[in-house]
């Protein structure tokens, strides 16, 4: 089974890209969300360069490297490099939908990447791989992904509530994708992406793509993250709704995975968080997001060793900035096959 690696990238420091960001945003006309404006969605910090030094020293089988960029590469990539290559939005974004600012939307394409291998894992540039992992990690033996997902524990109905949109986005497009699902398939889910490194099969993102088409290019395909858009999130239900290919897990029930968002610096939290670390050591397997600076998460992920983790940066703090470079550096300090 050949695997390949799929990430999305962008440089928002670069001029042409600002002006043409500046320009669909006047051409709009209205004010965003606070969650979809902020700079830091697009601020680069080179976490693809220690992505790819953890993926060649954790995942070493990966079989191809794509990344899908807007007219862009970073300065330090090796092009010359045979294992990867730069996918441009236009080879696979229908030229009247461009510019793309959204997430949401690029990644609805993947499918159409030239070259792209039947199971593909998609990453974005700020998820890692924290030890050595294997194929079947991500496929089970018959060729279906496994993706893991988090039970939510409030009410769906109550989180679409589009008065807390500049809050709550990511909630409030979750909750109408779980809602669409449930409409078109008589199924209801109460999960949640999980923000971590997700493996997919092409066809079936394909298949999905134009069942769903048109509900896509109305809702989804659109040049800012909105409040309408439906998350892929959609992908891997629709599968599993229709019984086909995707196993999808969640803490609560994977004997193998475990995975924990924690809030609050509170003694019980603080108590949990231990427990749940140490019990990832045992099975095997902790699903990190790092949304909080002051838990020194840093020191956790690198005394744990999670197979896969994320920081995210949501923060404008240098501090927060300087911390997580220091700790990338140090956890990948060997520069990879793919840098220059």
């Amino acid at each position: 089974m050949k695997i390949d690696l799929v990430y999305l990238w962008v440089d928002g420091s670069d001029e042409n890209w600002q002006a043409k960001k500046n320009a669909a945003l006047e051409k709009i006309g209205k004010k965003l969300p606070a969650s979809a404006a902020r700079t830091t969605r697009w601020t680069n910090h080179d976490e693809l360069l220690y992505s790819l030094r953890s993926a060649e020293k954790f995942a070493p089988w990966i079989n191809h490297i794509f990344i899908v960029t807007d007219s862009q590469a970073p300065k330090w990539l090796n092009l010359e490099n045979p294992k990867i290559s730069i996918v441009d939005h236009k080879e696979i974004i229908p030229n009247e939908k461009l510019p793309l600012f959204n997430s949401n939307a690029i990644e609805m394409f993947l499918w159409k990447i030239p070259g792209l291998s039947e199971y593909f894992l998609y990453a974005n540039d700020d998820m890692f791989f924290g030890k050595e992992v294997q194929p079947d990690f991500f496929f089970d033996k018959h060729g279906n992904p496994i993706v893991i997902m988090k039970e939510r524990s409030r009410n769906f109905n109550k989180l679409d509530d589009h008065s807390q949109v500049n809050h709550r986005l990511f909630s409030i497009k979750t909750a109408r994708t779980i809602k669409f699902v449930y409409k078109q398939l008589g199924i209801k889910y109460n999960v949640t992406f999980k923000h971590a490194i997700e493996p997919i099969r092409k066809t079936c993102m394909a298949e999905n793509f134009q069942v769903l088409e048109k509900h896509f290019m109305q809702s989804t395909i659109t040049p800012f993250r909105d409040v309408n858009n439906l998350q892929r999130i959609i992908m891997p239900l629709y599968d599993n709704a229709r019984k086909q290919n995707t196993i999808v897990l969640n803490w609560r029930v994977g004997k193998k995975r475990i995975e924990y968002d924690h809030k609050r610096d509170t003694f019980l939290t603080r108590l949990f968080h231990k427990l749940l670390w140490l019990t990832a050591t045992i099975f095997g397997f902790v699903q990190y997001d790092c949304y909080d600076k002051q838990w020194n998460l840093i020191r956790n992920i690198k005394k744990y060793q999670p197979t896969l983790f994320a920081i995210n940066d949501f923060s404008d703090k240098k501090s927060s900035f300087k911390q997580a470079s220091e700790f990338m550096n140090n956890m990948f300090p060997a520069k990879s096959e793919f840098e220059k």
